[in-house]
């Protein structure tokens, strides 16, 4: 046990801990596990200004997420923070209330603490309470926001939506001196929320650019109390499921069109070389977001995507100068062959300038791209190649291009026409949406040497 405690003790130091907080968790017999070191190391944060106002933790099945997020709470914030009010919310499935139940006699059972089952509330430390919100639609959360809560815990946070999300955000307010507001949450991948929790929580973890949040990645691996059983039957799962359940695969999505995308495959950094092939693609827009792309391909007919922009709200003329000026960075010149949406083709209302003409006199022609919407992404998925066949990839994107590798493994089947991608437009705060793909269908389909399925080549005069 010595050695034990004295190896805990090393690794929570390691992830941050502080030491009240351990001996707050080993006092009623909380062990942590190493991952769980982190989250809890992760909340403690939040205490700081300027740390976070959000920690994350899950990816897939089995880790124990629940008892992290359930202890954290119960164990050292309601310990430390005299009256403190916490709203735990969790979706009511089959045999919900009994696995809570089970979660509460498992964390609490050295505390001293009165459960109400019937209206919900757990109150310990003689004057916190932790709030329970069992959940069956989005609707029912509203009954649980009433109230002023210290902190928030969501519980398979990916089954909310963004706006729910901020709904329930909305009720972390406090009135105690030295305390932060604060949302915990777990989840593993796929569900309605899959889109914003990626953005929000993933994204910046992987790009090591976290600021108002953190996330703890963690699977049934790092877990050792788990049967070997259990992991068995999660291995037994397929397709995304398996991606999402097993590894925490959060490039992924249930009725994701581009299933081969991995991004330690396709996301590279590489340089461009001055005798490679260059061009662009745009997908046009004002109110939507105007989406561009700098394409390059190398001796082999490799291609890659050097550089993007998204903007909103901008007029031809401006747009035209924010893509010349990216261009120079990265040895792209003038005349550029750019690749269009034909919508920018078309005469609207009384102005007989139509966008193509407002782009040429800003030093920028466009070209019609092929639109060819089953053809652009049955080329994209072979450019994509299969990891699993070991069919190697044509295409690279490099780093930069946030806004488009957030995109790419988010789109879905057509379920009107499944050899297409599903139409998406962007949210309320204009996050999401095709504008990226489209770009990306544009610039692949004019690629020098690229044949599409009935055979016509298409894009030799590029560079």
């Amino acid at each position: 046990m010595g050695k034990a405690l004295e190896r805990l003790t090393l690794t929570a130091a390691a992830a941050g801990m502080p030491k009240a907080q351990l001996t707050n968790f080993l006092s009623v017999g909380y062990v942590p596990l190493p991952w769980q070191c982190r989250f809890h190391a992760a909340a403690r944060l939040a205490d700081k200004d300027g740390g976070p106002d959000a920690v994350g933790c899950g990816g897939a099945r089995g880790p124990g997420k629940s008892t992290a997020v359930f202890a954290q709470l119960c164990l050292d914030d309601a310990r430390r923070v005299p009256g403190f009010k916490a709203l735990f919310l969790r979706k009511a499935l089959k045999q919900g209330r009994e696995q809570f139940d089970e979660l509460v006699r498992k964390v609490l059972r050295n505390v001293k603490y009165k459960y109400n089952r019937n209206e919900g509330w757990i109150r310990l430390w003689d004057d916190s309470r932790i709030y329970l919100g069992h959940f069956h639609s989005e609707s029912e959360i509203e009954n649980y926001l009433g109230l002023e809560y210290d902190a928030v815990a969501i519980e398979e946070a990916t089954t909310l939506t963004l706006s729910k999300r901020r709904a329930v955000r909305d009720s972390m307010r406090t009135s105690k001196t030295g305390w932060r507001p604060r949302e915990y949450n777990s989840t593993n991948p796929g569900g309605v929320g899959h889109g914003w929790y990626r953005s929000t929580f993933v994204i910046p973890f992987r790009d090591h650019c976290e600021l108002g949040t953190r996330f703890i990645p963690a699977t049934v691996d790092d877990n050792p109390l788990v049967d070997a059983d259990y992991r068995k039957r999660l291995g037994e799962n397929t397709g995304w499921r398996l991606r999402a359940y097993r590894f925490g695969d959060w490039e992924i999505a249930a009725g994701q069109f581009f299933s081969n995308w991995r991004f330690d495959v396709h996301v590279k950094e590489f340089d461009v070389a001055g005798h490679w092939r260059k061009w662009g693609a745009l997908d046009y827009g004002f109110n939507h977001p105007m989406a561009f792309g700098l394409f390059a391909q190398d001796g082999d007919g490799h291609v890659y995507v050097v550089d993007e922009l998204r903007e909103r709200k901008l007029l031809p003329g401006a747009q035209a100068e924010l893509i010349k000026g990216r261009m120079g960075p990265h040895g792209f010149a003038l005349p550029l062959l750019i690749w269009a949406g034909h919508d920018v083709f078309a005469q609207k209302g009384q102005d007989v300038r139509t966008i193509a003409m407002q782009y040429a006199e800003a030093g920028l022609p466009l070209q019609r791209a092929n639109i060819d919407r089953v053809n652009g992404a049955a080329k994209l998925l072979q450019m994509l190649g299969d990891v699993e066949r070991k069919m190697p990839a044509t295409i690279t994107i490099h780093p930069r291009c946030r806004r488009l590798i957030e995109a790419v493994p988010l789109m879905e089947h057509d379920p009107n026409r499944p050899e297409d991608v599903l139409k998406v437009d962007v949210d309320e705060d204009g996050n999401g949406g095709d504008d990226m793909y489209d770009m990306l269908r544009y610039g692949v389909m004019g690629a020098p040497g690229v044949f599409d399925y009935k055979g016509s080549k298409r894009g030799g005069n590029a560079g």
